[in-house]
């Protein structure tokens, strides 16, 4: 089983657990072998103590320990979840680091319920580095460049925010401006790996390994600085040949091939 330190640095969060495997979550365990027996049973498509992840989340003091519940809780989240603002009481609080980590994995929560926590942050952490990736994440959920400067202000992308809520189904989880689906993750993919394979340059592309890893449980064989040859590019064709043998329906949200939503 994957450590604390090493999870960070990964695209996914480890193999699904193998079949009947279960988890005892005791008081007695530490903060990290809580958390990584919470994922274990969210792997297992049991989200019934999420609430204990938003509760370690919002009390744990471990610097290392916060970066993971804040990738775990970006990937797990529902839109209601993101409704509570007490779930996210840690922001009121949260170092440069983790306001960090919370900016760059926003766009991984697939709702724009995160928005206004964003433009909060974007409030407190101006002309930081902080800001660069809350306004790149900004963008890339909601595009509003298309109208608005880069520099624009809270209240004018706001505005812009609610505009554009306007234009969404409640239900759905969004990707780069659409509902998200599997097939359009794997299609951009994989056209941008047939476009570098002749270049021997790094497919640069962050958020779709990771989706389709955490999505699937299953790792994609490339991440952002994997150079593309023919034995690579083979590796990604046979993994999203298998993806898309699977049941994925477009505007929801999956974690190891489980709906975040359960059942519907």
């Amino acid at each position: 089983m994957l450590t604390v330190n090493e999870l960070i640095k990964s695209i996914w969060y480890g193999p699904a657990p193998s079949v009947g495997e279960t988890q005892n979550i005791r008081a007695s365990l530490t903060e990290e072998e809580k958390l990584i027996s919470l994922i274990q049973l969210f792997k297992n498509g049991d989200f019934s103590l999420k609430h204990a992840l938003i509760h370690l989340m919002n009390s744990t003091e471990n610097e290392k320990l916060l970066n993971l519940c804040i990738h775990v809780f970006c990937s797990v989240c529902t839109h209601e979840d993101l409704q509570k603002v007490e779930n996210l009481n840690f922001l009121s609080r949260v170092s440069e680091d983790n306001a960090y980590v919370f900016a760059s994995c926003a766009r991984e929560t697939l709702s724009p319920e995160v928005v206004p926590y964003l433009l909060a942050l974007l409030e407190e952490w101006e002309d930081t580095i902080v800001e660069e990736v809350i306004r790149d994440s900004l963008d890339h959920m909601m595009g509003y460049t298309q109208n608005l400067d880069w520099n624009a202000t809270v209240d004018e992308i706001g505005s812009y925010y609610t505009e554009w809520m306007n234009t969404l189904l409640p239900t759905f989880y969004y990707y780069n401006r659409e509902p998200v689906f599997l097939g359009d993750l794997t299609k951009n993919l994989i056209q941008r790996a047939f476009t570098v394979r002749e270049q021997n340059t790094p497919v640069k592309m962050e958020s779709i390994p990771i989706l389709l890893s955490v999505w699937s449980g299953t790792k994609c064989p490339v991440q952002y600085k994997t150079l593309i040859d023919e034995g690579v590019f083979q590796q990604l064709t046979d993994y999203i040949d298998a993806l898309s043998k699977r049941s994925w329906e477009r505007g929801r949200k999956y974690f190891y091939g489980h709906s975040v939503e359960g059942t519907l």
